[in-house]
């Protein structure tokens, strides 16, 4: 970690058994098969008891998210999921499930056209829209008032939270403690890695955006992108052919641009706000977090082990990040 010696660091030992070291192997059963079931059935009570809330987030925008209050207002926690994940992923779930036990009140919140949501607003959600997510957190501050409001996103979700915590003096919100895992810093890096790296990733991130944009066609019958839709392949051929026609930059890579994180903006954070992220990651590269900031706000944990998100810590599929969260938090 000498790279990083400008930055604070807390030092946790995080080792998986050697069957889980492998990265693929961590980030598959991470989110598919027994562990998804098991989440699912462990948070069981926790979906069933959540309040479903539509939130206005103004301009006309609403997000869907899921509320868990706790029996006093002390803590709420935001969660927010990744890149075509949603407030059911399993991570996600998990996490709640951790933190509610813990006494927290809970908000899952779901991106525009993530989730069951593609019907509630026409526009096509895209990386650089933080305005929704800081419409959001005003709600809920007002909506559901509590002494504490910490922030928590995953990957893609990791992004808005530190793009959210960086905005925070220009909005009506206030937080408390904010934690990005794997955050997404530079997606220019992050588009080569799915696009150069193991086909798996790309191939799931393009089945995944392909069946979100269908949903939204289906609900807004004037898309008419299915016949390409049909016949492309990667990402980089969605990316050049949605971007100029559904968002307002000219190309793919003003885009990436827009919801870019550089150093200089995470150097004067007035939140405290600790990055979670692992060397071995295939989809965010480490090599991209702040290496030569001054800042008392920012803390660094990277682990060797962890893949994306996932970090599981023993065989049965447990979570090294909840036990993080319910420290941290």
């Amino acid at each position: 970690m000498s790279q990083f010696n400008s930055i604070r660091h807390s030092t946790y030992q995080y080792s998986p058994p050697a069957g889980l070291r492998n990265v693929h192997i961590q980030n598959i059963m991470a989110n598919v098969g027994v562990r998804k079931w098991k989440i699912r059935y462990k948070t069981r009570q926790l979906r069933a008891t959540a309040q479903e809330i539509i939130l206005d987030c103004g301009n006309k925008t609403k997000l869907l998210g899921h509320y868990n209050p706790a029996e006093d207002q002390r803590s709420l926690i935001i969660l927010l999921h990744g890149w075509e994940g949603c407030s059911e992923s399993s991570y996600v779930l998990s996490a709640a499930q951790t933190l509610s036990l813990q006494g927290h009140s809970i908000f899952r919140l779901n991106f525009r056209d993530h989730g069951n949501s593609h019907h509630l607003n026409p526009e096509i959600f895209h990386s650089a829209r933080l305005s929704d997510v800081t419409g959001a957190l005003e709600t809920i501050v007002q909506q559901f008032p509590h002494e504490k409001i910490q922030l928590v996103g995953f990957s893609l979700g990791g992004n808005f939270a530190l793009r959210l915590t960086i905005n925070e003096p220009k909005h009506q919100y206030q937080l408390h403690k904010t934690i990005a895992i794997c955050p997404v810093i530079c997606p220019k890096d992050t588009m080569h890695s799915l696009s150069n790296g193991a086909r798996i990733y790309e191939q799931y991130f393009v089945r995944r955006w392909k069946s979100s944009l269908f949903k939204k066609s289906a609900c807004f019958p004037n898309y008419d992108y299915q016949n390409f839709l049909n016949e492309t392949k990667t990402l980089q051929q969605m990316n050049d052919y949605l971007v100029p026609r559904y968002t307002p930059y000219s190309d793919t890579n003003t885009y990436l641009d827009a919801y870019t994180i550089a150093e200089d903006q995470l150097a004067n954070l007035d939140t405290p706000t600790t990055i979670i992220a692992s060397e071995d990651d295939p989809i965010v590269s480490a090599s991209k977090l702040p290496t030569h900031l001054n800042s008392d706000k920012l803390d660094i944990i990277l682990t060797r082990h962890g893949a994306h998100c996932a970090f599981l810590k023993n065989y049965q599929l447990e979570s090294w990040v909840d036990d993080r969260l319910r420290e941290l938090l």
